[in-house]
């Protein structure tokens, strides 16, 4: 697993944040509340709803760390477009199925005490409500022992409208608890960052 530093140093990175940062200013009225609650150092998943196919950008510009997160297996089949990717922390999973692949990734991810994105319903939401949550996110966050801080993106994805992006109050596992547990934990607390709704 490379060393974030060498992200953040990186000509190229520094660039493409600068150039992202404005213009999602220049497009949304973006806000994020609840950066405090991601900790500085040490690994982290941040679990979130998922609406748009712009939500991994949206946390990466809204998380104060660089953050890794899946991205579906097709976009990597050419390969400029791979290398972007995972230039900007992005990995491949095969959806449909138990990828073993990307949950060890997942896995070397939290190892190397770095911060995961991970969207716990497994796809877009077609109505904009909080879907079901799938085991994968409790499984891991069990299995490498690191907090969940619930994140919510709040939409619509409009040119001028609001956007926020807030993050509630870490969640740490229970090694001993089950997934659907953990689950019935963290979902709710998604949900709740979703009812306050946009920042004033």
């Amino acid at each position: 697993m490379a060393d974030v530093r060498d992200h953040f140093r990186h000509p190229l990175y520094r660039l493409a944040r600068a150039v992202g940062l404005a213009l999602i200013h220049g497009v949304f009225r973006w806000r994020v509340e609840g950066q405090e609650f991601i900790p500085k150092t040490g690994p982290v998943i941040v679990a979130c709803n998922h609406i748009h196919n712009f939500d991994p950008i949206m946390l990466g510009a809204s998380t104060p760390r660089f953050v890794h997160f899946m991205a579906k297996e097709e976009l990597f089949r050419i390969k400029p477009v791979a290398s972007f990717l995972k230039f900007f922390g992005a990995f491949p999973v095969r959806r449909g199925i138990g990828d073993r692949a990307a949950i060890k990734h997942a896995f070397a991810v939290t190892a190397a005490g770095q911060c995961l994105v991970i969207f716990p319903e497994g796809h877009r939401s077609r109505t904009g409500q909080l879907g079901k949550g799938m085991p994968g996110v409790a499984m891991i966050a069990k299995r490498a022992g690191c907090m969940i801080v619930p994140a919510a993106v709040i939409g619509p994805y409009r040119f001028r409208g609001p956007l926020t992006v807030r993050f509630g109050p870490p969640l740490q596992p229970d090694a001993a608890q089950s997934n659907e547990a953990l689950l019935g934990e963290l979902m709710p607390r998604i949900q709740a960052l979703l009812d306050r709704g946009h920042a004033r």
